[in-house]
């Protein structure tokens, strides 16, 4: 079995990459093939200066899809996502939006959406981790409720879903290491459980 994790940030390394790197370590324990990938070190562009090449099999006049003229690393990305049976996503909030890394990448994946494996992906599991303090960022609600759809869109068993309050610790929310706090993890723990426990049962 292989986990998959993919880091949703700007930032080389900040908490999400410390939550990934935690989460990851754990599964090895358990005999879990694992991977990360850092949004930071790839290549991940907008839909732009096309002409609906993935979507022109709807056009009358063309009734054929066009390979996405876009250059980027979005399709290696997802032939990955394609071979993990377990998918994490760690999404930091930005602005009270999901970081635009990810509005991208989720985005340009209608480019690729005929060479998805659905049916097998259906009996893979993904969970998310999402950093948004409602009461210090301003929209940041919107982060967990676009990132729930995002999750729940993926043809995955969705397998946990945590939400955590950066700026509800002690230690500094933006430039401080969480993973320090124990109730961080201590609800990483939890998600990483719950995430071995259904990806067994959906394997067997």
């Amino acid at each position: 079995m292989k986990a998959l994790s993919l880091v949703v940030s700007a930032r080389a390394r900040g908490n999400c990459r410390d939550f990934s790197e935690y989460i990851l370590n754990n599964f090895s324990k358990h005999g879990i093939q694992t991977e990360q990938i850092n949004f930071y070190d790839y290549k991940i562009l907008p839909c732009q200066h096309c002409n609906y090449e993935c979507l022109q099999k709807h056009d009358p006049n063309k009734k054929i899809n066009s390979p996405c003229p876009v250059e980027d690393d979005v399709y290696e990305i997802l032939k990955k996502t394609w071979e993990a049976q377990i998918l994490l996503l760690f999404i930091p909030n930005y602005g009270g939006l999901p970081p635009a890394l990810w509005v991208a990448f989720s985005q340009r994946q209608q480019a690729f959406f005929k060479q998805e494996p659905i049916e097998k992906l259906k009996k893979y599991v993904v969970s998310a981790v999402v950093l948004a303090a409602p009461h210090w960022s301003t929209g940041s609600q919107w982060t967990v409720s676009i990132m729930s759809d995002e999750v729940k869109n993926l043809n995955r068993r969705v397998a946990g879903f945590e939400v955590i309050n950066n700026a509800g610790y002690e230690t500094d929310n933006l430039f401080g290491s969480l993973i320090r706090e124990d109730e961080v993890k201590k609800r990483l723990d939890f998600i990483c459980a719950r995430t071995i426990k259904a990806a067994n049962e959906i394997s067997d």
